[in-house]
């Protein structure tokens, strides 16, 4: 019986935990919008830098393939490996969770059109962040303009009205870790 009503004392916390938690993300998630929404000057280069800042993390680890290859670099194999594996993975993950984007549930409307659901984590985040992570791997200054964008890349989702903060951070930390055996290399 104790140790039921221990179980029970533990649910009860994390139920309020969790609430908490999506009460603060969606008070940021709207006080975000709602500077954005005010300031229409900002609509034009949040877009571009949504649209551009993945391309340009794209160009830079797909870049690097072919010249790797060309170099005969044995660490490309080190470098491709753990990006493609954390996008198999995230993906599987946020297909399970299935969280809705904010513009399903409040009433907001993002910046660009975007399709439903999928919104925990934040794949652009972690995939922007891992892959800044393998180009550090390979050379210190790339390493820097990946972080730079993938800073730009976080911040745009959430501008953009795509994301609440939280699925933003958590992309970010599971990019984060998906690199950390490049650490080790």
């Amino acid at each position: 019986s104790s140790f039921l009503s221990g179980l029970n004392a533990e649910k009860q916390f994390a139920d309020r935990f969790f609430s908490e938690v999506i009460f603060l993300d969606t008070k940021i998630y709207m006080c975000v919008y709602n500077f954005v929404q005010k300031h229409k000057a900002l609509h034009k280069p949040i877009i571009f830098i949504n649209d551009m800042s993945p391309k340009v993390m794209m160009v830079l680890f797909y870049g690097m393939m072919p010249i790797l290859a060309i170099r005969l670099d044995p660490r490309i194999f080190a470098f491709a490996a753990m990006p493609l594996i954390e996008l198999v993975l995230v993906t599987r993950f946020r297909n399970k969770i299935d969280r809705p984007r904010p513009f399903d549930v409040l009433d907001v409307t993002p910046l660009e059109n975007h399709s439903s659901g999928h919104s925990f984590p934040s794949l652009h985040c972690s995939s922007s962040f891992v892959i800044t992570t393998s180009l550090f791997y390979i050379n210190t200054t790339l390493g820097i303009i990946g972080l730079v964008v993938s800073i730009f890349v976080a911040l745009s989702r959430l501008f953009a009205g795509v994301h609440y903060p939280s699925d933003i951070l958590a992309g970010i930390v599971i990019g984060l870790l998906f690199g950390t055996p490049y650490l080790f290399l």
